[in-house]
């Protein structure tokens, strides 16, 4: 990646973005006339689940429902999720980290949403209409899922593809919805390509109410890293009770926060993630907090 590559938004223009392109509201927040934007919540959360942790497209589009559907978890906590190998650039694998504010939208998100869309797959028989389904009950054994038709498979070793053919069946052996949290109307996988789709009518949106917005899923995750980084140097300048500004002060305290960033991306190369070092310069003096602070300067009036 070079300098050149790297594009993100402020924070002000991502608002837009998701408000008004996503979800489908008016400028000042409010509903549009005739306006049916059934998967506004659900294109809403999976875009904020880019900013706030970063990840590729790819990877957020074959998590599984039951990965971020985590209970028990301490309030007010944010929660490490493990990426496996298989799902991540390269097999490396990695943590991210998701606030907790973000998990109880996406349980809601499950509860009503999702939870519509799997009625309807099951209604139309909606797992007929994959290429190869991969039927499964939903049980983990040293991670491992159990086949309908015998043997198992590893978990871990599951590619993006394979996870978006996976069905889980009932306990009777009749498949029920399919594994990956985010899904149609109908039920089906929203694929990658349908998310960039998404993205460019909603930055279309925007732009017919005279915003200049063109949002790309990848510009989100150069975003978080841009924003992140910021926020990190911010809080460890803070902490070592250096002036914030000097780019001598920077330099003394750059190795954890680019090490932190490289991490939370999977770069393999702490020299990628040292790129963007260039454009914090604009983003360091309005942002002051970490991952769970972020998310709160992205609510709008209106919650999702």
């Amino acid at each position: 990646m070079r300098r050149a590559d790297v594009s993100f938004v402020t924070l002000g223009d991502y608002r837009r973005f998701r408000d008004v392109g996503l979800r489908g509201l008016l400028p000042d927040g409010g509903t549009r006339p005739g306006a049916r934007d059934r998967n506004g919540i659900r294109n809403a959360l999976f875009s904020d689940l880019l900013v706030t942790t970063g990840l590729r497209l790819e990877e957020a589009s074959f998590l599984f429902a039951s990965d971020l559907a985590v209970v028990g978890q301490p309030p007010g906590r944010q929660v490490w999720l493990e990426l496996p190998d298989a799902l991540t650039k390269g097999d490396r694998g990695r943590q991210i980290l998701v606030p907790a504010r973000l998990l109880e939208q996406v349980r809601a998100y499950i509860a009503v949403e999702r939870s519509n869309a799997v009625a309807k797959f099951q209604r139309r028989s909606g797992w007929q209409s994959l290429d190869r389904p991969i039927l499964v009950h939903w049980e983990r054994s040293n991670s491992r899922l159990r086949l309908r038709d015998g043997g198992d498979i590893a978990l871990d070793l599951l590619s993006p593809e394979e996870r978006g053919r996976i069905i889980v069946c009932n306990d009777d052996g009749t498949p029920s919805e399919p594994a990956v949290l985010w899904l149609s109307e109908v039920g089906l996988p929203v694929q990658p390509n349908s998310w960039e789709v998404i993205f460019a009518r909603a930055s279309a949106r925007c732009r017919s109410f005279g915003f200049d917005v063109s949002i790309s899923p990848h510009q989100i995750r150069h975003s978080f890293a841009v924003h992140m980084l910021a926020m990190l140097i911010q809080h460890r300048l803070r902490d070592a009770a250096l002036p914030a500004g000097p780019m001598e002060g920077y330099r003394q305290v750059l190795g954890d926060p680019l090490q932190q960033v490289q991490r939370l991306l999977g770069h393999a190369s702490l020299a990628t993630t040292y790129i963007y070092l260039d454009h914090i310069a604009t983003r360091a003096d309005t942002v002051d907090a970490a991952v769970e602070e972020l998310l709160a300067l992205l609510q709008s009036e209106t919650s999702l």
